[in-house]
């Protein structure tokens, strides 16, 4: 009931429409409606009460309706399922069987993930928290394609609907201004005795809107709208990702995509540092193979970085 409430308001977002106007619609008591609406305000919607008006969900409010957003995505996609508040959606897809385009998607997450255990910050109304699962028929060792493919799909979507030049750091993250703005995580389980990855679930975190970053996270993320004066929905970014990202996976074999990738680099012919098995050296990225793992130069000479376990930072100034 509280979604189809909710559904409701936001059909009226920002302009009063009142309790009786919502009984009819929905042949509920107004106790009823009165008992969601508190419940809709304790999970973070900002709405507003009025005995003669009824009620205003605000203008500040991004509300994400399923239903809308499955009307609209390729039929690969089969399921989604939504949560107010959830402990990790990759976790979530990791307990129990799903199909290839399965979507999980998280209004918050309490333990969102990122790589190499770190957490991804999730507060409500302010990004997008979502994952899928994907059966690609690959080895582990061409799932790099996938995370640069996510990656390039990510940066399309931000360009498409803001004024801002969004860049890829190898391996998961968007930068924007030397500000993380949005990470990938891609979790594989492989078949045994063949490499061959039998399933793929697929972790994309987007900081959003603007919101004051918390300490540990001053000057190292970042979001999208903090960075340009337009304001988008969380649905239509969710749309077009999906989008963008089916017709380029439909052509994984082919990086097609990775000129784009290369373009849009964060790293490329750039000084780094790298932080490898309690080791820590310092390389030139002299390009981005078609597998996009990394050709590199060292003191020891031109080699491939190609770890998943690898971070990299830019080698700062002195």
């Amino acid at each position: 009931m509280e979604k189809e409430i909710l559904k409701i308001l936001k059909q009226h977002q920002n302009e009063y429409i009142s309790g009786q106007d919502i009984c009819e619609s929905l042949n509920v008591s107004r106790m009823t409606i009165s008992t969601c609406i508190k419940k809709l305000k304790e999970k973070g919607y900002h709405i507003l009460s009025s005995t003669k008006k009824g009620y205003c969900l605000t203008d500040d409010n991004d509300v994400i309706l399923i239903d809308h957003i499955k009307a609209q995505l390729p039929d690969f996609f089969k399921n989604i399922e939504y949560f107010d508040d959830i402990d990790s959606t990759n976790d979530y897809l990791k307990r129990s069987p799903h199909q290839q385009g399965d979507i999980v998607i998280a209004q918050s997450q309490t333990k969102g993930k990122g790589r190499n255990g770190k957490s991804f910050h999730s507060p409500q109304q302010k990004g997008i928290y979502l994952s899928f699962v994907l059966k690609p028929d690959l080895t582990i060792y061409d799932s790099l394609k996938i995370t640069a493919c996510l990656a390039v799909s990510l940066v399309k979507t931000i360009e498409k609907n803001y004024p801002v030049y969004p860049q890829i750091k190898w391996v998961n993250d968007i930068m924007i201004q030397d500000l993380k703005v949005a990470g990938i995580l891609c979790e594989a389980s492989l078949e045994m005795n063949t490499a061959r990855i039998e399933n793929m679930i697929v972790g994309i975190g987007i900081n959003v809107h603007s919101y004051t970053m918390p300490n540990e996270l001053q000057n190292i993320a970042g979001c999208i709208e903090d960075f340009c004066t337009t304001k988008v929905s969380r649905e239509q970014l969710i749309i077009d990702f999906f989008h963008i990202f089916y017709q380029d996976y439909q052509n994984l074999q082919t990086s097609s995509f990775l000129d784009f990738y290369r373009q849009h680099s964060y790293i490329l012919h750039q000084n780094i540092t790298v932080y490898e098995n309690n080791q820590t050296y310092t390389a030139y990225v002299l390009d981005i193979h078609d597998d996009a793992s990394l050709k590199i130069q060292t003191e020891k000479g031109i080699s491939q970085l190609c770890s998943g376990e690898v971070s990299i930072r830019k080698k700062t100034s002195s």
